[in-house]
C-alpha cells in the first residue's frame, strides 16, 4: 500500500507526515509526500525545510524523514497513491486542478503556518504553531493507521 501525504510546499505538514508514518515501522508500506505549489516557493521555503528538520530532531524522528523537499506534483499526471491525504481543504483544491485523486483520499484540517489562524509575530509563536501542527498530524496519522487496519503500528 502507498500513502500520499500533499500539502502545499512539501516543507512541513506533508514531511512531518511522511516522517512519522515511516517511523511506525509498518510493513509493506511506502510512503510519500510532495506539495501542490513546491516549485513556486522552493527558495523561500529553505529555511522552513531546515526548520521542519529541527523539529523531527527534536521528536528522535528525524532519520525517518527524506533528505530533500519541495517535491512538486505535475499537472495533467495521476496523483501517486492507495491512499491520498491532503492536508486542508487548500491542498485538495489545489491538487483538484492538478490532476486526477484516487478514490480513496482524504482531506484533513491542518492550519499551514502563514494561514489564517496560524500567523506567527514571533520565532518563538513560529515554534509553538510548529508544534501543534506536529502535533495534530500525529493524531491524525494515528487515527488513520487504526482507519487502514495497518499491522505493526506503535499507536
Amino acid at each position: 500500500m502507498t500513502v500520499h501525504f500533499i500539502c502545499r510546499g512539501n516543507a512541513l505538514r506533508s514531511l512531518i507526515a511522511e516522517a512519522y508514518l515511516r517511523s511506525l515501522g509498518i510493513s509493506d508500506l511506502e510512503v510519500m509526500s510532495s506539495g501542490t505549489v513546491a516549485n513556486e516557493y522552493k527558495t523561500a521555503n529553505k529555511v522552513n525545510f531546515q526548520r521542519t528538520r529541527t523539529l523531527l530532531r527534536r521528536h528522535g524522528i528525524e532519520q525517518f524523514a527524506k533528505d530533500h523537499y519541495a517535491d512538486q506534483l505535475q499537472k495533467s499526471q495521476p496523483i501517486i497513491g492507495d491512499v491520498v491525504v491532503c492536508m486542508n481543504r487548500r491542498a485538495y483544491d489545489e491538487c483538484m486542478q492538478l490532476g486526477k485523486l484516487p478514490k480513496y483520499t482524504l482531506v484533513w484540517d491542518i492550519t499551514d503556518i502563514g494561514e489564517p489562524g496560524r500567523i506567527p509575530s514571533s520565532v518563538a509563536e513560529r515554534w509553538k504553531y510548529m508544534e501543534d501542527v506536529y502535533q495534530e498530524i500525529v493524531q491524525d496519522v494515528d487515527r488513520l493507521v487504526r482507519q487502514l487496519g495497518l499491522a505493526g503500528a506503535a499507536v
